[in-house]
């Protein structure tokens, strides 16, 4: 509970009421998501929990595919024929930009894959991913503390649908490999090549590209997944016992 608290704190911090300029206020955000990371790291090394290692090599590479979704909003710009937008981040902004998405990628898989998945002892596996990736969807409605407008809620409403996508599928490769770093490189791969990397770029794509690619690519890692669990995991006992 305590750590869900302080995620919120962070997260909701309404930085935006304050009339500073926008790189003060990214280093707001990065100092709050540093201190709560140390705490983190702090809990892990009282309770002697190993969170640096990569277990099993092998098993990681049955999910390299996954690494499609985070090129969606790339694919969806070159399929679309989309244009570049004026580029307005600045080489330091845009330093900040990719610390801050870091520092969110660590902090929310020690949070939601460590703390709380592992947590969910009494269900199986198939519903601590399930719960988790929806625990997860729902901490994003947290955005909403700074919208104002109608398009500002369909934007956050979009996030929490994708976010559930992505909960899953880190959820997924959690579960069957227990290794943090894995799904904290996943994740800020996923924050990078589709929102750093294409904010930065200007990049410029119609609604009917966005969607229909991330519709495809959503149903095509869908059946991966089921192929993985059906041919490999469903014989193991070990990670998906009901």
């Amino acid at each position: 509970m305590i750590f869900a608290l302080l995620f919120i704190f962070v997260a909701a911090f309404p930085v935006d009421l304050f009339r500073i300029d926008e790189t003060y206020k990214l280093l707001i955000h990065i100092s709050l998501r540093t201190l709560i990371l140390v705490y983190y790291i702090y809990i892990c090394f009282v309770n002697r929990i190993n969170i640096f290692k990569f277990y099993n090599l092998k098993r990681l590479l049955l999910f390299l595919p996954f690494l499609l979704a985070c090129f969606s909003n790339l694919i969806a710009f070159g399929l679309d024929g989309g244009h570049f937008a004026s580029v307005t981040m600045t080489p330091g902004y845009l330093s900040l930009f990719i610390i801050f998405h870091f520092l969110g990628a660590i902090v929310e898989e020690f949070l939601f894959r460590l703390f709380i998945q592992s947590a969910l002892v009494r269900v199986g596996s198939i519903k601590r991913i399930i719960y988790g990736a929806t625990i997860f969807a729902l901490f994003h409605l947290l955005n909403m503390v700074n919208i104002s407008t109608v398009d500002g809620l369909v934007t956050i409403l979009i996030q929490v649908a994708y976010s559930f996508g992505l909960g899953i599928l880190l959820g997924f490769v959690y579960e069957y490999t227990y290794s943090l770093p894995a799904c904290i490189l996943l994740h800020f791969a996923f924050n990078f090549f589709n929102t750093v990397l294409y904010q930065y770029m200007g990049c410029v794509t119609s609604n009917f590209a966005f969607y229909l690619t991330a519709v495809v690519i959503a149903l095509v890692l869908v059946a991966y997944t089921f192929l993985i669990y059906w041919f490999v995991l469903r014989r193991n006992d070990r990670y998906f016992k009901e």
